[in-house]
């Protein structure tokens, strides 16, 4: 009875510490560069605030009535997608919420845009996205919510959207050694056929953020502002283009 006790308690401080450790190692995220966030603080063209743990940015002396919930990748900060969004703030009129998931990990918040969405009535057409996994917390999100849009970012849908009714776009990078080709290729029979696809040359996985250092990824010969920009050039039109009343069949989206 000693040694079945001993070896239940042994198993009870490895689950603990175990457990421990993965808290630990997910509570601390790559964060955006720091000149890569200061260089958007100090763009006159956009703000950016925090609003209980969700990131806003925003075209200055704007007031857009389209936004989008973003959801970070695993254990990515919201401030790595500053420069990802503001070019294209300024350039759709759009406000894009980032929010700050629980242990940085998007598939234990999906929820997250349903709270952004009631606190600000103003916005008429929403879309939800997201990076890497949280890509996979977006599409599952819209997979149960009225959503205009969703954006794909070196990320997949593990829930079939096929007769889903808003618009889809899915975009990659060729440098991207972290995305898996074969479950993604998998994972687009679950798109819609009108489903946007994107690949940008030359772009790996982090810089669709601003952030460095993930394991897996592998140098770009894109600069991150160039990765932005050519990002921003495939998100600004298409989110405009979603963005007009035509698109409505009736209802707010």
């Amino acid at each position: 009875m000693n040694r079945w006790r001993q070896a239940i308690a042994v198993l009870f401080v490895v689950l603990l510490v175990g457990s421990g450790g993965v808290s630990l190692y997910f509570s601390m995220p790559y964060h955006g560069s720091e000149s890569s966030v200061q260089q958007i603080r100090d763009d006159p063209q956009v703000t950016v605030t925090t609003e209980a743990g969700v990131h806003v940015i925003s075209p200055a002396e704007a007031d857009p009535t389209v936004g989008v919930v973003f959801y970070p990748g695993a254990r990515v900060a919201p401030d790595a997608y500053y420069s990802t969004f503001a070019p294209v703030a300024k350039r759709a009129n759009v406000t894009v919420f980032v929010p700050k998931m629980p242990l940085n990990l998007a598939l234990l918040g999906t929820d997250a845009a349903e709270r952004v969405r009631s606190q600000h009535p103003g916005i008429r057409t929403w879309f939800v996205g997201g990076h890497s996994l949280g890509g996979v917390a977006a599409c599952q999100y819209a997979s149960s919510h009225d959503v205009r849009g969703l954006v794909l970012f070196a990320s997949y849908c593990n829930v079939d959207i096929r007769d889903e009714p808003f618009a889809v776009l899915s975009v990659t990078g060729s440098a991207d050694t972290v995305l898996n080709r074969e479950r993604y290729q998998e994972a687009n029979t679950r798109l819609p056929p009108d489903t946007t696809s994107q690949e940008i040359t030359g772009m790996n996985h982090t810089q669709f953020g601003s952030y460095r250092g993930q394991r897996g990824d592998s140098p770009a010969p894109l600069s991150y502002d160039e990765a932005h920009q050519r990002l921003a050039d495939v998100l600004g039109p298409w989110l405009t283009n979603q963005s007009t009343p035509a698109v409505s069949v009736g209802g707010n989206w």
